[in-house]
């Protein structure tokens, strides 16, 4: 897709979006396995679930606007994914390992909160006012998520990691 108006971006980042979610669920699936704390693994299952909310909105914002969702691959966040693999791999399980999972599970977040203020930014300046809404509750979910997460790194997680450590 050639990009040269701010619709032709809005429509890239809403590609962009649907695909790094899609990653998303397939990969928190294999991060919850990996976990042993019962409480991320939880938290994943509260992320997938999360995660089909935001697909769904994604595809009807595109279907309001008449163009599939799918069509972009998200490489940064195949790129945050294969790190969050990889530490499984180089990890041995117990408390050290959830405590990195989070880690890796929060750059996710952090990711998906600047990729759908930007998109609901397009989506205000370009009058899409219900995209616009339903991309701010997609931010707001996930920074919400995010707070839950700093919330069980800080309070059990990395507590437990360190007390492995020590």
């Amino acid at each position: 897709m050639v990009v040269s108006k701010l619709e032709d971006l809005f429509v890239e980042q809403l590609r962009d979006l649907y695909n790094a979610e899609s990653q998303v669920q397939l990969a928190l699936e294999r991060w919850a396995e990996a976990a042993d704390s019962t409480e991320l693994k939880q938290l994943f299952t509260d992320r997938i679930e999360q995660a089909s909310r935001h697909i769904t909105r994604v595809q009807e914002i595109c279907n309001a606007l008449g163009v599939t969702p799918a069509g972009e691959k998200c490489y940064g966040m195949q790129g945050l994914v294969e790190e969050g693999d990889s530490y499984i791999e180089e990890s041995e399980s117990g408390p050290v390992r959830d405590a990195g999972l989070i880690a890796n599970a929060q750059r996710i977040e952090h990711y998906g909160i600047a990729g759908y203020g930007c998109a609901r930014t397009h989506a205000e300046r370009l009058g899409h006012e219900e995209a616009a809404e339903a991309l701010q509750k997609n931010v707001d979910e996930s920074a919400e998520m995010d707070a839950r997460m700093t919330e069980l790194a800080e309070t059990l997680l990395n507590p437990e990691a360190q007390e492995v450590s020590a």
